[in-house]
């Protein structure tokens, strides 16, 4: 392999001033020159730039042992940017401005059809809604994110094209977990030094990966299925077609199986196995409440699964030499209290003994929505060399 292939690509001035300021404003143009490497006559030119678009704002004055430093901050309404995230279950659109934060959100039920020409025309018609409740120019926005859970198929690059076509901004198709990698890239201001796994779990379980500032997708745009790290060489039938992988032993789909199948876990979580349409993500969450209440059972439950998902995850640390996690996505919003500190358990002694590394494992501020911010995060991230 060539070293092109493997070398990082090198960003440019616009990107790097960004992206810092992005990460910790407010900056002086002479903490961005140390941040960025950049000189502090390249720094000066592109901020110059940056001021005459509207997109940096000047935002009062750091004091110093000589002439005060003019601090700078992105203008949180230059730029906005649509996240759209079809779950089995409901929808869920945010507008968000370029510092990430929610102008405004709506979830719907999820339509009927899996059909591009119905999908497209109910999103279209939330996303109307979406901008009228926030009340923002259209003109500001960049485009539109839509996350799938798992890889994005035939239907939903079908459904990103009419879309662009139908409203004239680009559109970027995500699997769930990268996008909510990306949205915590984003949101909580993690500088571009710091790699990190962002573990994903709603109905099934996946990770998205941020190395360098830059998510990590793979040939095939399939990197991160953390659901299907074989975690028993021996083990159940997955539907991917392998053995022994996380998801088919611990994923939330078997937790709530577990679930169904035991009347006192049943009874623990106030299931309804006769049911007929069941949530996964709702029933999981019933499970996780009757655990965090010290139900046994459902306790249990998740303990089991959590051990298997602390070993995966200490695979992943130690294949990419990371040392932060982030549990985000609607499962470790209602679970989080059992798996991170699995996870914490299952590293420490490796860690101490032999990797000298201090692990931290964190809960996403916007784990239940996650996926439907870091849609929109992902146009975000995309404009930020332009």
């Amino acid at each position: 392999m060539s070293d092109a292939a493997v070398r990082p690509r090198r960003r440019g001035a616009r990107e790097r001033v960004l992206d810092a300021i992005r990460a910790a404003e407010p900056l002086s143009r002479v903490e961005l020159a140390t941040m960025t490497g950049l000189t502090e006559a390249a720094v000066s030119m592109t901020v110059r730039r940056l001021l005459d678009e509207g997109i940096v704002v000047e935002s009062g004055l750091a004091p110093t042992a000589g002439k005060p430093r003019r601090l700078l901050r992105l203008d949180p309404a230059a730029r906005i940017a649509v996240g759209v995230y079809l779950d089995e279950d409901t929808t869920t659109y945010v507008l968000t401005g370029q510092t990430g934060g929610v102008l405004s959100r709506l979830a719907r039920p999820a339509p009927g059809s899996a059909d591009p020409e119905t999908l497209s025309r109910q999103v279209l018609a939330d996303v109307e809604l979406l901008f009228t409740g926030a009340g923002v120019e259209r003109e500001r926005c960049l485009g539109v994110g839509v996350v799938w859970p798992g890889p994005p198929g035939a239907t939903a690059q079908d459904l990103g094209t009419r879309l662009s076509a139908a409203t004239g901004w680009p559109v970027l198709v995500e699997n769930d977990a990268t996008a909510a990698a990306v949205g915590e890239y984003w949101v909580a201001r993690v500088g571009p030094e710091q790699g990190f796994a962002a573990l994903y779990m709603g109905s099934g379980i996946g990770a998205g990966i941020v190395l360098e500032g830059r998510a990590m997708r793979g040939g095939r745009g399939n990197a991160g299925e953390f659901g299907h790290v074989c975690v028993q060489v021996d083990g159940p039938e997955c539907v991917c077609g392998s053995r022994g992988c996380l998801e088919a032993l611990a994923g939330p789909r078997t937790v709530v199986a577990a679930a169904l199948a035991d009347p006192v876990a049943v009874a623990e979580a106030g299931l309804d196995p006769a049911e007929p349409r069941r949530s996964v993500i709702a029933d999981f969450a019933a499970v996780a409440r009757a655990a965090r209440a010290d139900a046994p059972r459902c306790r249990a439950l998740l303990e089991d699964s959590a051990r298997y998902v602390a070993a995966a995850a200490e695979s992943v640390l130690n294949l990419l030499d990371i040392d932060l996690v982030v549990l985000t996505g609607p499962g470790f919003a209602a679970a989080s209290f059992v798996y991170g500190p699995a996870i914490m358990r299952r590293v420490a002694v490796a860690d101490r003994l032999t990797w000298q590394r201090s692990v931290t494992v964190t809960v996403s501020l916007a784990a239940a929505t996650a996926s439907a911010t870091g849609a929109a995060a992902l146009v975000l991230q995309s404009h930020l060399s332009r």
